[in-house]
């Protein structure tokens, strides 16, 4: 082994560092060969395979978490209109993402025969969907389903949290009756 492998044994390394020369090493995850030297492809520490005489880069940087068609996501909805409601998502497949992305959900796609979107959703509901179509970057969510659709709700009258009595929300300061489109799990699902 040369002083310099010896020397990168341990540590970080940034993309473009000498790892070794392909006499020594073969190039393997998270590195590349470029004219004999092996060198980082990525961020991250360095690992030397001696039975296998490769040299590898564990990645240190996360891989960013995108919604993908199946995904399950929870959302705020934004802006609700006509046959149209905007969703900014917070969660994907569980996991926290931040900043948040937007997705759109169309009255086609609630799940339920509804002629208005307000029936079926507001502004302020938390929702829980699942991804249908990420194609030219528009996330379009769907709430078909009994999984899916509002899993909190908040009166529009008042804005207590809404409890859900049989298939219908009753804010339980003010008494009023409202109709969405709820989940099974509604009132239960638990936000990290």
């Amino acid at each position: 082994m040369s002083r310099g492998v010896r020397r990168l044994r341990r540590g970080l390394v940034l993309p473009g560092d000498e790892l070794a020369v392909i006499e020594e090493f073969l190039d393997g995850p998270g590195a590349y060969q470029d004219d004999g030297v092996v060198r980082a492809a990525e961020l991250g520490d360095i690992q030397f395979d001696l039975d296998r005489r490769e040299v590898k880069v564990a990645k240190k940087t996360r891989t960013p978490l995108l919604p993908e068609e199946g995904s399950e996501i929870i959302g705020e909805v934004g802006s609700v209109k006509g046959r149209t409601a905007n969703v900014e998502i917070f969660y994907i497949g569980g996991v926290e993402v931040s900043p948040p992305f937007s997705g759109v959900i169309h009255i086609s796609s609630v799940g339920i025969n509804v002629k208005n979107m307000n029936l079926a959703l507001r502004s302020g509901d938390i929702i829980k969907a699942r991804v249908v179509n990420t194609r030219n970057r528009i996330t379009q969510l769907s709430l078909e389903g009994p999984r899916y659709g509002v899993i909190y709700a908040f009166c529009s009258k008042c804005g207590s949290l809404l409890q859900q009595r049989r298939m219908k929300l009753v804010c339980p300061r003010c008494g009023r009756v409202e109709r969405r489109k709820i989940a099974r799990t509604y009132g239960v699902e638990e936000l990290a």
